[in-house]
């Protein structure tokens, strides 16, 4: 499989597919009504759930190379020790979240916490991308 496919398959359709597909609701309401459910979509931190599906597909990707007898130990290492911290870091986000939602009765997580998922999950896409690269694909060398 090349590398476009790869990525629209594994990166595309859990990231990009399901913002798309609300912003179709555009075409039947308005704009003002996919912005809410966009918004809607990501305030109560779904996208740190894709991070940390993301970081285990980065895991499973390291662990294939390793039992393939992959000699490049030390980019393996840091891709996996990475992927785990950044999983980790997401499920304690989510956590915390919650937890600060039902103590203040909120129902919603804040604008920086939304934020902050949104650079998980980015953060979590390209370190499975240029994993997946190197490992498969030979890049960068």
């Amino acid at each position: 499989m090349n590398l476009f496919f790869w990525t629209l398959l594994n990166l595309g359709v859990p990231i990009i597919g399901p913002i798309f597909t609300l912003g179709l609701v555009a075409l039947a309401r308005d704009w003002r009504a996919a912005n809410v459910l966009i918004a809607a979509s990501v305030k109560n931190g779904q996208l740190f759930w894709c991070a940390t599906g993301l970081c285990a597909s980065a895991i499973y990707e390291g662990l294939t190379a390793l039992e393939r007898g992959s000699t490049n130990l030390p980019m393996l290492a840091v891709s996996m020790t990475g992927s785990c911290l950044l999983g980790f870091a997401c499920s304690v986000t989510v956590m915390i979240g919650l937890l600060d939602m039902n103590d203040q009765q909120t129902d919603s997580f804040s604008r920086g916490a939304i934020r902050v998922s949104i650079f998980a999950v980015t953060l979590a896409a390209i370190l499975l991308a240029f994993l997946h690269g190197y490992l498969n694909l030979g890049f960068p060398g």
